[in-house]
This record gives C-alpha cells, structure tokens and sequence, in this order.
C-alpha cells in the first residue's frame, strides 16, 4: 500500500490499496461492503479508480472506499450502473460496543474526508445504505456559510428479506396485480447464457420508450455483464413464451445479497406479463441458495420505482454526498 500524508496529529493513515486480494477481503467482511465496491465489479467498468484503506501507524485497516474518478477529481458519484460504492468500515470496527462503534466511525468518517479533500479538489461519494452515520458531512465547514457544505442528496432502493423465505406467504404479500400475473402467465423461467439476446432486448426495451442507448453504454453494459458471468458473481435469467424469450433479467450477487442489476423485454410481448414471474422465481431461488436479501438496486423514478415496490420490497434510504471544495 502506497501511504500519502497523513493528517496532523491523526491517528490514522490514508493509503492507496494495491493489493486486490486484501481489498477484497476487506470489502467481503465489511457491513457495508457490497459486489459494487469488490476488484472485479470495479475493473468491469473500464474507468479510473482507485481504492483507499485507513489505517492505523501500525498498519491496522478500519475502513475503505472505492473511487471513480474523473481525470484528477473524483467522478460525480454516482458511476453508471454502480448505486452505491461508499465508505465501508472493517469488521474490527463494525465488532466494537455500541458507543465505541459509533465514536470510530465518526472518527474515521470524519479523517477521510479531510484527507481526501487534500487529494482531490472536490468529494462525491453514493453511500451504503448500511452507512449510518451523515454527522462528519452535515458538519464540515459548520456555521461558516462563506466556506461550501456538502449537498447530500436522498435516493432510495427496494430490499426484499430472504430469511425463512417461504413462496406461498411471499405471494401473498406481493401487490394483487403481480400475483395474478404470476398465476397467469405460461411463462417459463430458465437459466441463460445468451448474452447477444439481452442487449438485444435492453435496447429495444429503450427504443420502445424513445430513449436512445448510446453504443458505448451497451458495451459497458456487456462489459459488466460478461466480467460477472465469466468471474461467478453475474446471473442471467429469461422468461419463456411458447418457446420464445419475452423477457431476461442480470442480476449480480455477493456474500449476502443478490441484486436486480438489468431487466429487458420483446416489445412484442408485452401481453404475456412475463416479468412478475421472472423476477418472482428468481429471488425464490436467491433465498434457496441462502443469500439474506434482494436489492432492487434504485427506487428513484416514478413507474420503476412503482414497479419494484410492488413486489413488496421495503423502502431503504441511502444518500449521495457531493462538495465542491476548491474549485
């Protein structure tokens, strides 16, 4: 690890982590670590970024962050396709007593702020939804409304617990139109590996909407799609029609949860609501398989986020921080 200043008087260190195994680790034992922040979900996106470890002067690692980045500033946060890649916090921390817990992260929040403003001219960040803590970021530059604050931003996603998952009371508890269309469709759910069809269908599923994928969007999102099949985290799942594809789902998944990453639909068949069941049968299979929950990855426009609440999802907030600081 490459060690930069560390702040005066800090008990802490700030470091540019080179090794990924470390990273990982790192990022699997961590509450707020999720498949967004690990090596091989970051080098999927073909962009700058580097990681960041704090530690203690004896080499301890507390917490962590991953950033995009955009020449020598961070990217607006948050990346395409990446909800959320935060502060995460090791799990030494996250062990601590209660008021021990809290005091650490405020701490260390707190100096990674201040050390990454002295590297980059601004801050932006999408947190965990399992980042508590806004304080360091409601505080900076408090009472001196001449110096910037923090704009933080609130945004929303779908979790789904998988814990003692059972089908028939998880139907039960879904709105009444996806359970009828779960009952009604003749559709087939299996496993894919046809990746040329997804993209297919993802783009028709824009055109349909007059929105124009720009072709080095789809070939970020094949990117993704084929490092996560090819590396054991990426799924893709298709809903069959009379034999034919009416819609495909890409989810990815960690130690602890599965997340609906990509869906697509045939404009043409629309009619045969194949959707509920895909995304139905699927998450039945993710809490087969033992995963704590599903994330339907944002909630934060009108008709989807409408559409993924309905499968009963619970409503879990998270937020954006973003501060222009010397530009």
């Amino acid at each position: 690890m490459q060690d930069l200043s560390p702040i005066s008087a800090s008990p802490y260190v700030l470091s540019v982590c080179s090794d990924m195994c470390a990273w990982d680790a790192l990022v699997n034992e961590s509450p707020q670590g999720h498949v967004f922040s690990s090596s091989a979900f970051l080098d999927s996106l073909d962009a700058q970024h580097t990681c960041y470890v704090v530690a203690t002067p004896q080499g301890e690692v507390l917490a962590g962050v991953a950033l995009m980045l955009d020449g020598y500033r961070m990217a607006r946060a948050p990346f395409a396709f990446t909800p959320h890649q935060g502060i995460l916090f090791a799990k030494s921390v996250s062990l601590l007593c209660h008021q021990k817990r809290r005091t650490s992260e405020f701490r260390i929040t707190t100096f990674l702020i201040e050390a990454l403003l002295d590297v980059f001219p601004n801050f932006s960040m999408a947190l965990s939804p399992f980042f508590k803590d806004l304080r360091p970021f409601l505080w900076k530059n408090y009472g001196k409304v001449v110096l910037p604050q923090f704009e933080i931003r609130q945004r929303y996603t779908g979790h789904l617990s998988l814990i003692d998952f059972e089908l028939g009371n998880y139907l039960a508890s879904v709105r009444t139109a996806r359970r009828q269309e779960y009952k009604k469709t003749r559709a087939v759910i299996e496993h894919s590996h046809n990746l040329n069809l997804f993209l297919k269908l993802y783009e028709q599923t824009f055109n349909r909407q007059g929105i124009a994928i720009d072709d080095e969007v789809l070939k970020l999102v094949a990117k993704i799609c084929e490092k996560a099949m090819t590396n054991g985290y990426g799924y893709l799942s298709c809903a069959l029609v009379d034999d034919r594809v009416a819609s495909m789902a890409f989810f990815v998944t960690d130690r602890a949860c599965a997340y609906y990453l990509f869906g697509a639909n045939d404009p043409d068949m629309r009619d045969a609501r194949a959707t509920s069941k895909l995304l139905i049968d699927n998450i039945a299979t993710f809490a087969r398989q033992g995963l704590e929950r599903f994330d339907f990855v944002g909630v934060n426009s009108p008709q989807r986020g409408d559409f993924k609440l309905s499968f009963n999802a619970e409503l879990i907030p998270y937020q954006e921080v973003h501060l222009s600081a010397h530009d």
